[in-house]
């Protein structure tokens, strides 16, 4: 296949998934909802299934917006996205640094009425419906937006990153396929997808974009499973073999230096399909049980040897063991005879 445009479907309310598919304008509370493991899920899942019965399956997790996730979240809808659909969520109120008596002041050369015992909210709505200008969803400092419009035009300005947006495709398509193996229904949500599906980009905000430190986060972040599972959405949809996935990172402050990074082995691709059905196992057998446990159902047994070579980290889930990170030779030193 050359081009999976034609693959594409546009959302419609209510609508029902029973065959792979890929769907344009799903609502993000929509794709969220609907019952089938994401990627995030999934991650949850490996980690402690109470979290994800909690978050997933409970009815009771109520989603609270991390200001920490403020910038990166902005940035990827005016990057991925572009300015229009930016400004469809997010604003900035030229007048909300301005102290009452400035806002007084600024109302009464457009406003006849007694302003006195109008508080702050007051004032504002009457100067934004005089602009002419409405509340969005999101409000963005002066300081906030032109940090988002300097980290997009820095992105711009990176060749690479400038190519890899700027191929024909779209942004926030939303997939959805049914795993052969297992009957379970599975869905990611790409930042890009190029029609050819070949060379995908993911875009990631960070503190730093220095090779070791988003080794550090590739891990962390389990960045692995999400690399593997795009590829096998995209090729369980449309068929294609994804070349590359690769990430687009940026750090937020400036000069909001950008760093693509490709975890292109197969042994990386392989660890990340691997934990997929390994999360997949976890989910069926905790479906069956009704035991969402917790972190482990094992006593975790502490070393102070470091891990064998054949375990990744310093954590033997299988069989409860925790080894002593490497770090931590030097300061068992100190109590040595």
């Amino acid at each position: 296949m050359e081009n999976c445009k034609d693959l594409i479907i546009d959302y419609a309310e209510g609508m029902e998934i029973t065959e792979p598919c890929i769907i344009r304008g799903m609502p993000n509370e929509i794709y969220h909802k609907y019952p089938a493991l994401s990627n995030s899920g999934l991650k949850t899942l490996i980690d402690c299934p109470a979290k994800y019965y909690y978050k997933y399956l409970s009815g009771e997790y109520e989603p609270k917006e991390k200001p920490y996730f403020k910038i990166g979240k902005a940035a990827h809808k005016y990057i991925l996205e572009g300015k229009e659909e930016f400004e469809k969520e997010y604003w900035h109120n030229p007048y909300s640094e301005m102290k009452k008596d400035e806002l007084v002041k600024l109302v009464s050369t457009f406003y006849d009425g007694n302003l006195k015992g109008l508080l702050v909210p007051d004032l504002m709505e009457l100067i934004l419906n005089e602009a002419n200008i409405e509340p969005k969803a999101i409000h963005l400092t002066a300081s906030e937006l032109n940090q988002v419009v300097c980290m997009a035009r820095a992105i711009n300005n990176n060749p690479e990153c400038k190519n890899a947006l700027s191929q024909k495709g779209e942004s926030e398509l939303s997939i959805f396929w049914q795993d052969e193996k297992t009957g379970v229904w599975l869905k990611c949500r790409p930042d890009f997808l190029p029609y050819d599906c070949l060379d995908v980009p993911d875009y990631k905000t960070t503190d730093s974009a220095k090779p070791e430190t988003f080794y550090g986060s590739f891990i962390k972040y389990g960045y692995h499973i999400q690399a593997a599972m795009y590829r096998m959405g995209i090729k369980a949809v449309t068929g294609v073999d994804v070349q590359n996935f690769f990430f687009i990172v940026q750090e937020k402050e400036a000069p909001f230096v950008t760093q693509i990074f490709n975890p292109a082995t197969l042994h990386i691709v392989n660890w990340g399909e691997k934990a997929i059905y390994s999360g997949i196992e976890k989910y069926l057998e905790c479906k069956e049980t009704g035991i969402w446990g917790g972190y482990s159902d094992k006593i975790i047994e502490l070393r102070i040897e470091p891990s064998p070579d054949d375990i990744i980290g310093n954590y033997d889930k299988e069989n409860g063991i925790i080894y002593a990170p490497k770090w931590i030779d030097s300061e068992l030193m100190k109590y040595e005879a």
